[in-house]
């Protein structure tokens, strides 16, 4: 990729990004987009590869494929796919796929565009992961598992074979999610859960067993 193209801002989320992109020692251009008149505190990043920040406003030319979202929380990827989509007529397709070289991916393993995975985690084979899906440090995802959209599994969790989790969902660090389980849309599974059922849409739920605490809709 001659040039990537991060949209949104957080410097936390950037350390991570370009940990990724050392790693795989891209020498491209990188180009950050921020859609916020003021930049909110963020934590500080370093980079030895050459960046610009740019606000959207700024942009006389719409940028054309490698585009990387910062950030892992479901509902900010919705917001800047949904923002960038209505002004630059963007499509899925012209996100890129971030991969950790550590990381360990399936051949057999499909994926919607946008997925970014950090480093020493594995993906089992025919799973099938959506577009703009995170995939924490030193996770285990299992096989045949799907994953929906603009999902983001925290660092550390452990998902077994056959599961099913849905478009936005949120699974905490830490977490194992037993084999045959589904997780609907829009849920939080908490840090540490341990899921042995499946979980309803639009919920937030954690513990050991995981149970459901709060509706969300």
């Amino acid at each position: 990729m001659e040039e990537i193209t991060i949209i949104g801002y957080s410097g936390s989320y950037l350390s991570l990004i370009f940990e990724s992109l050392t790693a795989l020692n891209y020498e491209g251009k990188v180009k950050i987009i921020i859609n916020e008149t003021e930049k909110r505190a963020v934590a500080p990043f370093e980079s030895n590869i050459p960046y610009a920040e740019i606000f959207y406003t700024e942009i006389k030319q719409t940028p054309v494929k490698g585009f990387i979202f910062c950030s892992n929380k479901p509902s900010t990827k919705k917001f800047l796919n949904n923002f960038y989509q209505d002004l630059w007529k963007i499509n899925r397709n012209e996100f890129s796929d971030l991969v950790h070289p550590s990381s360990v991916v399936s051949s057999t393993v499909t994926t919607g565009f946008g997925l970014q995975i950090e480093p020493l985690s594995v993906i089992a084979p025919y799973t099938k992961i959506g577009f703009g899906v995170n995939i924490g440090r030193n996770c285990s995802i299992g096989h045949h598992n799907i994953i929906g959209d603009f999902s983001s599994i925290y660092l550390g969790s452990n998902i077994a074979g056959h599961v099913e989790i849905g478009k936005g969902t949120t699974i905490g660090p830490g977490c194992t999610i037993f084999s045959n389980v589904k997780i609907g849309s829009n849920t939080i599974i908490g840090g540490g859960s341990v899921v042995t059922k499946d979980i309803s849409s639009n919920v937030l739920a954690f513990g050991n067993p995981c149970q459901i605490v709060k509706n969300l809709s």
